[in-house]
């Protein structure tokens, strides 16, 4: 591929995702990592991109891309995930469920299973939704708190507050980026503080990624992968994702 052609498919998924990794500008485009490098560096002085470890992000980018936007991207991936992670759950259970538009599919996707004694905890106003609209005798606890514009995601100490005392079976969660050194990592800061609150008071985790999460590293990390449980992917043949299980063998790879 051209110069131009890279460079200009490379800001095309930097303005989709707002940050893109040296890894996956080599497996996408099929160039050597002193050549995306290169190109990165080139960017930057174009003052396009703004250099992180590992990567890119687009300069003066916002990262939350709106909720709704995001459910159209990679659909038939997330939709795949959410079948799977579905069918790893047991009646009785009592989970934890984050936002985010996989998390959203998992929600709707419980419509056509047998479970109706499941408790489930979240802090997202579209997880929530979807488990309102299924017609199920779930119980749903909400934490209330306040709402991020385009996440729909509550955060901050109300919210915390949620976890005080509780007990969970399971930790459901979707994420920005699936790394086998940076482990689980997270755009925003407050949205990962509630993850890792979560993750204290829930005895298993279960990632749901699809692939284009994986070999992402986004700025907070909230786990290393020794601490997840299930990993929930698209496609599990996938190089990158085989890498990561000969990494860390004990770790259920769905």
């Amino acid at each position: 591929m051209v110069r131009e052609k890279r460079l200009n498919e490379i800001m095309r998924i930097l303005k989709e995702k707002g940050y893109i990794s040296i890894k996956e500008i080599c497996e996408r485009l099929d160039v050597s990592e002193i050549t995306a490098r290169r190109d990165l560096n080139f960017l930057e002085n174009q003052g396009l991109v703004e250099r992180k470890r590992g990567g890119a992000s687009l300069r003066n980018f916002r990262i939350d891309i709106p909720f709704f936007f995001k459910l159209e991207e990679n659909k038939e991936e997330k939709l795949r995930v959410a079948r799977k992670a579905v069918s790893l759950l047991e009646d009785g259970m009592v989970i934890v469920m984050s936002g985010g538009t996989t998390v959203f599919y998992m929600a709707q996707a419980l419509k056509n299973t047998p479970f109706h004694d499941l408790t489930i905890v979240t802090n997202s106003i579209t997880t929530a939704w979807a488990i309102i609209n299924l017609g199920k005798p779930f119980k749903l606890i909400h934490s209330g708190g306040m709402v991020r514009e385009n996440s729909f995601e509550c955060v901050g100490g109300y919210t915390l507050k949620l976890f005080e005392g509780l007990k969970a079976d399971l930790f459901i969660f979707g994420v920005n980026g699936v790394d086998g050194k940076e482990g689980i990592t997270f755009y925003d800061f407050e949205e990962a503080s509630v993850a890792i609150k979560a993750m204290e008071v829930s005895s298993r985790l279960m990632v749901l990624a699809d692939h284009s999460k994986i070999g992402i590293v986004a700025p907070y990390r909230v786990c290393k992968l020794e601490r997840v449980d299930y990993l929930v992917v698209d496609d599990p043949s996938m190089e990158s994702v085989k890498k990561l299980k000969e990494h860390y063998p004990d770790l259920n790879v769905v």
